[in-house]
């Protein structure tokens, strides 16, 4: 595996709901491409999975370099969220599996972004998803990192075994790209230490901002989210 090299694969919702958070995810997306563009240590490649009724695969496993931006983000329709992350899942493994061992990521970081509850998934039931979550944090050290925007309990996150997860509000969406931005440059530029060190660096840089970023939607919603 390329040391310094972290793949990010984002599953972002493009449900009907999603339509008022339309400019915030398309400039927050840009903002971290454009960042991770910036930054001279380490490599990083992203994948982009939208879901709304279908799940669509914009593209999988793209150098950063090689990436623009997300100007056709048009939501709409119903929220198959578990289509969404056990097809990113699947195609990632298939990825990653097809590639020589020498030329693959040293770890890969699944986010997934949402306003809201499933309510049309076909392919893949929630006890699968959370299963394959399972598997690839316990076998691969994978992360996830479940974002929750307008969503006041944890359920779903709780629900799929997903332990990392931020929530955000309308209003301080575009702050939800900054975590993984943060996460991602940390384990970048952390060399010459051990893998186990770098994902701890990278998992204490998830977990600062996403109790920061909650922190700051439970006293502007006036709730705790639980």
């Amino acid at each position: 595996m390329k040391e310094n090299f972290i793949h990010v694969c984002f599953v972002v919702d493009k449900s009907g709901s999603m339509y008022s958070s339309k400019n915030d995810v398309i400039g927050g997306f840009k903002k971290v491409i454009d960042e991770q563009k910036a930054l001279k240590e380490g490599q990083c490649s992203v994948s982009l999975f939208t879901f709304n009724g279908a799940v669509r695969e914009d593209y999988l496993g793209r150098d950063v370099h090689e990436i623009n931006g997300l100007d056709d983000y048009e939501p709409g329709g119903m929220t198959a969220m578990n289509d969404g992350i056990g097809t990113a899942i699947d195609r990632v493994g298939e990825w990653l599996r097809d590639m020589p061992e020498s030329e693959r990521p040293e770890q890969n970081l699944i986010v997934i972004m949402t306003d809201g509850e499933e309510n049309s998934s076909h392919k893949y039931t929630l006890a699968r998803v959370k299963e394959m979550i399972q598997h690839q944090t316990e076998k691969y050290s994978w992360r996830f990192m479940y974002i929750g925007t307008d969503i006041t309990t944890t359920k779903d996150a709780d629900d799929l075994g997903i332990r990392m997860s931020a929530y955000s509000s309308r209003s301080n969406y575009g702050q939800s790209y900054d975590i993984i931005n943060s996460a991602t440059c940390a384990y970048r530029m952390s060399k010459g230490i051990s893998t186990a060190s770098k994902l701890a660096n990278m998992d204490c840089s998830l977990a600062a901002d996403a109790d920061a970023l909650t922190a700051a939607t439970e006293t502007e919603l006036g709730v705790k989210i639980k």
